[in-house]
């Protein structure tokens, strides 16, 4: 990833908590419990299991799993979502660990092999070019154990292209302490391969409405460009999963080292 990936994160990372128009502490608890049980079908025991989630941002994933018993190290390239995991695992009395890694150089910061490793919210679209994409999958791999599980969500960009949708990922909350807007605008590159993403979020405050906007350039990675990389990679049984079968947000890519 790049520096303005990092920056991205930074400046988001505190905001992000309770300001992005959801009840964070309900959904990181939703998807620790789906992640859990969809680990459950696809290990070849019944855990718990070590994992490394990779691009943990504020923790969503990695706190939610460790909730559920898994023992659970997160990295982020962001020192400061790093920062902010942190503070709510102690928050919440969640035993694990952090540290500051870029996904695509893990063997210089992260010692030994996990069960799981794991990238999820669409972080791998990151990677702009073949070659981030390539040393970030390969790096994965490397901190996987040789009967570990690979495990990435993406946004659905096969149907996302066809239309190529500016408004996106709106939510409302009314809260005690004021209304939540958010919302992304997308500026799609000519080629569709590419585009800029605008995260807006509005709060609500007793002058008004306060808005914060941040920008980041993500790869429209289609399914089969990804299943190329991970090829590359040397990874095999690779499966896609489809929301509708497993109930996540986004659809989830498996592989095997």
């Amino acid at each position: 990833m790049s520096d303005p990936a990092t920056d991205f994160y930074d400046a988001l990372s505190p905001f992000y908590r309770d300001n992005m128009g959801w009840d964070w502490d309900a959904e990181m608890r939703d998807e620790g419990t789906l992640l859990g049980e969809f680990l459950g079908l696809r290990m070849s025991n019944s855990g718990p299991y070590t994992v490394l989630d990779c691009a943990c941002g504020i923790g969503t994933q990695a706190i939610g799993l460790a909730l559920h018993g898994h023992r659970v190290h997160g990295t982020d390239l962001s020192p400061v979502s790093v920062d902010c995991a942190r503070s709510e695992a102690e928050r919440l009395g969640v035993d694990m660990t952090f540290d500051i890694a870029d996904f695509r150089k893990l063997g210089e910061t992260v010692t030994g092999r996990f069960d799981v490793v794991m990238a999820c919210d669409n972080s791998i679209a990151h990677c702009l070019g073949d070659d981030d994409l390539l040393a970030a999958l390969v790096s994965m791999k490397s901190r996987l154990l040789a009967d570990g599980l690979l495990i990435l969500s993406v946004r659905d960009y096969d149907a996302l292209v066809e239309d190529k949708p500016q408004f996106n990922n709106e939510h409302v909350q009314d809260r005690h302490d004021g209304r939540r807007v958010v919302f992304q605008v997308w500026d799609w590159a000519e080629d569709a391969g590419s585009y800029l993403m605008h995260q807006f979020l509005i709060r609500e405050t007793d002058a008004g409405f306060e808005t914060n906007h941040f920008r980041t350039k993500l790869r429209a990675l289609r399914r089969d460009q990804l299943i190329a990389a991970l090829e590359r990679a040397e990874y095999h049984d690779i499966r896609w999963h489809r929301p509708d079968d497993t109930g996540y947000y986004q659809p989830i890519v498996t592989a095997c080292p």
